[in-house]
């Protein structure tokens, strides 16, 4: 499944973080969207699209990406500041009653999933070990004024660290456990809302409502997350290296800062001229 909300990366520069999607240009973005679908659909049946009015207008209406099912649901979010990117994903995770693989739009794969992954009660991309990250943003938040859920607080306590899944994919089996985890990610956006203004870093609290929130009500609960890519994986070499498709993961991602690299969009711009050349015309004839 892929979710775009269409409303942080089209509402131009009083948003700069998300503009395109992080891309450095809409070229790219569609670019990244249709081989992100085209690899998913290649290796799977269903893959289903949740977007807004315009997502549905520009990848279906407009580039004719070829979803199993779309569904416009995230109009219902746009009441909200478009530096909450992370909460259309939310929404996506919401709306599901039966076991789901929620993958960003950045991914690109080159063979399924492995079976067992696929039947887990929770998935995830992998632990981000490197934590400082967290702590900066857990920082930045306090500073301005944001108000930390307890369970969170006594989750650090416990661990004395994050412990935190990426959420390039995010899915599972476990609806109740998506039921009550997206509710209290909505909560904690919502109980903060009026202190959301141009002081607040977009991404850094989308990893606190949107990841940490994820491991840490998991470990409330109980249940393992089961992790694509494991510490030391020797089946993948940097997640935004296109080298990767021809390693025992075949997984790329091109995550965060790295859609900016000239390496990495020219490198998935040529994936898509090379296997679907297209909806590389189609694209590029839309924007010359």
């Amino acid at each position: 499944m892929h979710s775009f909300w269409s409303k942080p990366s089209l509402v131009g520069v009083s948003s700069l973080e998300k503009v395109h999607g992080g891309w450095p240009h809409p070229k790219y973005h569609y670019m990244g969207w249709a081989l992100s679908c085209l690899t998913f659909k290649k290796h799977y049946n269903d893959v289903q699209l949740v977007t807004d009015s315009k997502g549905k207008e520009m990848l279906i209406d407009t580039f004719n990406l070829p979803y199993t099912s779309v569904a416009v649901e995230l109009n219902k979010i746009n009441h909200y500041p478009e530096k909450l990117w992370a909460l259309g994903k939310l929404y996506a995770y919401k709306i599901q009653d039966t076991p789901f693989i929620h993958v960003d739009g950045d991914i690109f794969i080159w063979k399924r999933f492995n079976s067992s992954l696929e039947k887990s009660e929770l998935i995830g991309q992998h632990l981000d070990n490197e934590e400082n990250h967290y702590h900066t943003s857990m920082h930045h938040l306090e500073k301005n004024n944001i108000s930390i859920p307890q369970e969170l607080k006594d989750d650090f306590a416990i661990l004395k660290r994050f412990n935190s899944t990426n959420a390039g994919i995010l899915g599972g089996k476990n609806i109740d456990f998506f039921q009550e985890y997206v509710d209290r990610a909505f909560h904690f956006v919502d109980k903060n809302l009026e202190k959301v203004n141009n002081k607040i870093n977009g991404s850094s609290f989308a990893i606190i409502y949107e990841q940490y929130m994820f491991s840490a009500l998991a470990r409330k609960w109980d249940i393992e997350i089961n992790h694509l890519i494991q510490y030391n994986d020797t089946g993948i070499m940097h997640l935004s290296d296109f080298f990767n498709r021809y390693l025992s993961k075949k997984y790329v991602h091109l995550l965060a800062k790295t859609k900016s690299s000239l390496e990495c969009y020219h490198e998935m711009e040529m994936q898509l001229l090379t296997e679907h050349p297209d909806y590389h015309e189609r694209i590029c004839s839309f924007f010359d």
